[in-house]
């Protein structure tokens, strides 16, 4: 191709890319980032979002053993914050399978019928059908009114149905063909989090009316056949989570250089997340910024309590002390999740070199042994012997090895099974001795040879946290008060 021609095409593909971008800023509103709006950059790495939908769905179906599938979008009527306080309560499953990134009160619901003839996909929802049929890749979209009409009809067995129904009730005919006669199949996408504390959840309901008109009705979770599909991250998913923890080791770096004595934890709190919004990301969770020196007593780990003072930031940093990160921006739903431990005055001390030290040889060493085949009691095992060979370290480390991260900044996933190419799970480490707390976080691609170390380029190294500790500030926060 000539220069000319790469030269037009180049500036094609860029007012293409714009187009889409415009448009989709137009459909989605955007309840991802904060003050109710998408970055231009989500936007950009939204490509393939469609197409990627496509292949899901047509994925599950192949999973479904019959029947039909519906999965709704998360309705917030309730306070279904599903992790970590964050504002973004979209259900994951329903953006897994659709490519719609948001909706206004009550929602979307997707219905699939790999046993129909025709509407194998349909689309219930009140935005407009041409634009939700662009976004999703579904022929078939009709009001969100119309969904219970077509459940209605549905519930009876076609063999009921005359032809003058078929006429007049295609799609409900067509579920009841992907139904059979036999007993009904249906698979929901249940809340992730449940707390049976909160208010029932009103977008549940249409099951329990659609129990009460059949006893044919066999009801099952969608999570057993949709976690498999979202342990192994695809090329679009894989894209946005790279994205995300190369922000996040932006954002990270920004708040390991700030962490000075007489700065609450709150402002290098704030410094990590100015970081991930001037780079269009979102959060995953809130930023935990806590003071890692002068413990008093024993930590219970992952209290919510401990999750709670960490991301309220009314700590002052100390002369001396050790300043710990646990952190993750979010990219179109894909969320990072890094830990790392830096001295307050830029160096280390002796005494914190020594646990620094043994507890990065032992994330060091678990790291290494990811591959496929590998279990994740394995890997615990292994790190549980090195901390308690260094002198019963392991009595602080109460939490585990790791999850899987994607989706949800806690995946869910198969933590019996073996590891398999295409998982991405954050390896964990950390050690309570004397007082001083380290702790690392690592987001790990299992590979088919073995594993990469996708958070690799954060300085973990002694030196390299100190080299760090020198660089220029991208944000200066000033000290309000000073400390003795």
């Amino acid at each position: 191709m000539t220069s000319a021609k790469l030269c037009a095409a180049s500036a094609a593909r860029r007012l293409a890319r714009a187009a889409i971008a415009a448009a989709t800023l137009i459909v989605t509103g955007n309840a991802m980032a904060a003050g109710g709006q998408i970055s231009l950059a989500a936007v950009e790495y939204r490509e393939g979002h469609r197409e990627a939908a496509i292949e899901r769905r047509a994925e599950l179906m192949e999973r479904m053993e019959g029947g039909l599938a519906i999965i709704t979008s998360a309705d917030r009527s309730q306070p279904n914050r599903y992790e970590f306080y964050t504002d973004d309560t979209e259900h994951k499953d329903f953006v897994f399978l659709t490519g719609i990134y948001d909706a206004a009160p009550p929602g979307h619901i997707l219905v699939l019928n790999p046993g129909g003839d025709t509407y194998n996909e349909v689309l219930y929802t009140d935005m407009d059908p041409a634009q939700a049929s662009r976004l999703s890749g579904i022929d078939h979209v009709f009001p969100r009114d119309r969904f219970l009409e077509h459940m209605s009809s549905a519930l009876n067995d076609y063999r009921n149905l005359r032809i003058t129904q078929l006429r007049f009730k295609e799609v409900a005919s067509d579920f009841a063909r992907g139904w059979g006669n036999d007993n009904k199949i249906l698979y929901v996408n249940y809340p992730r989090f449940t707390n049976l504390n909160e208010p029932r959840n009103p977008r549940l309901d249409f099951v329990d009316r659609m129990q009460a008109a059949t006893s044919e009705l066999v009801v099952r979770d969608a999570g057993d056949l949709l976690d498999p599909m979202r342990m192994i991250i695809d090329d679009f998913g894989m894209k946005n989570l790279k994205r995300a923890i190369e922000i996040t080791g932006q954002g990270l770096m920004e708040g390991m250089k700030s962490a000075e004595p007489g700065l609450t934890t709150l402002q290098v709190m704030y410094t990590v997340d100015y970081v991930y919004r001037l780079n269009g990301a979102d959060l995953g969770f809130l930023t935990g910024v806590s003071p890692a020196s002068n413990m008093n007593e024993a930590i219970k780990w992952e209290t919510t309590a401990e999750e709670e003072a960490a991301r309220k930031g009314d700590a002052r940093i100390l002369p001396g002390s050790l300043v710990h990160f646990d952190t993750g921006a979010s990219m179109n739903h894909y969320s990072a999740d890094i830990q790392r431990t830096v001295p307050a005055d830029g160096k280390f001390t002796e005494e914190q070199k020594r646990i620094y030290q043994v507890v990065l040889d032992v994330q060091k060493a678990v790291i290494n042994e990811v591959r496929p085949g590998v279990t994740w009691q394995e890997l615990h095992d292994l790190a549980m012997k090195m901390l308690k060979d260094a002198g019963g370290w392991d009595e602080s480390y109460t939490y585990g090895i790791g999850h899987f991260i994607g989706m949800e900044v806690h995946e869910h996933g198969d933590y019996v099974g073996p590891l398999m190419p295409g998982m991405v799970l954050a390896i964990e480490q950390g050690a309570v001795v004397d007082g001083t707390r380290v702790a690392f976080e690592d987001d790990i691609l299992v590979t088919k040879n073995g594993h990469e170390w996708l958070t690799r380029f954060i300085p973990i190294e002694i030196d390299e946290v100190e080299a760090l500790r020198q660089q220029d500030k991208l944000v200066q926060p000033k000290v309000i008060l000073d400390v003795e």
